[in-house]
C-alpha cells in the first residue's frame, strides 16, 4: 500500500547512521500543497517526496484556526490521492516536533500540541529499522 509515512526528523539517516533514508526530493509542505493544487502533471511516476514544514505550518497557525488549516490541508491531499497512487509517488511527512499517539496523532513542537489527526485521521504505527512511522494510505481513510 502506498500512501503517506510520517516520521519524527530525528530518526532520518541524516541525523544517525542507523536512520531511515529520506526520500530523494526535498519539498515544503506549502509548496507540496500547491504542486498538488495545480494538478499532478509536474510530478514525475515513481518519485519520491520528503515533505517538511508541517510543524511550523500548524504552529505559526492561531491556535483557534488549527483545526480549520489541518482539514484544508487534508482536503487538499485526498484530492490527489488517485493522482498519487497511479503515479506510485511515494512521500514521507517529516515532523521536527515529537509525534505522540494516543486516542489520536498528534505533534508536540515547541511546547504546542499541533492536531495532524485531522490530517492523517488515525495512521497505523510501524517500524523502519527499528524507528515508529505512522503510515495511512493516499486516500486518508484509515
Amino acid at each position: 500500500m502506498r500512501g503517506y509515512e510520517i516520521l519524527e526528523q530525528k530518526y532520518l539517516k541524516l541525523y544517525r547512521e542507523d536512520g531511515i533514508t529520506p526520500y530523494k526530493i526535498k519539498i515544503g509542505l506549502l509548496d507540496f500543497l500547491r504542486e498538488l493544487n495545480a494538478g499532478s502533471e509536474d510530478l514525475s511516476r515513481c518519485s519520491s517526496y520528503m515533505v517538511v514544514g508541517i510543524d511550523d505550518v500548524l504552529y505559526l497557525t492561531k491556535r483557534e484556526q488549527r483545526r480549520a488549516i489541518a482539514l484544508d490541508i487534508h482536503k487538499v491531499l485526498q484530492s490527489a490521492a488517485n493522482d498519487l497512487e497511479k503515479k506510485k509517488i511515494e512521500v514521507q511527512i517529516v515532523c521536527k516536533g515529537r509525534l505522540v499517539p494516543g486516542a489520536a496523532l498528534w505533534i508536540e513542537y515547541r511546547g504546542e500540541k499541533l492536531p495532524i489527526d485531522f490530517i492523517f485521521g488515525t495512521p497505523i504505527k510501524r517500524e523502519i529499522h527499528g524507528f515508529p512511522v505512522y503510515t495511512t494510505s493516499f486516500n486518508l481513510s484509515s
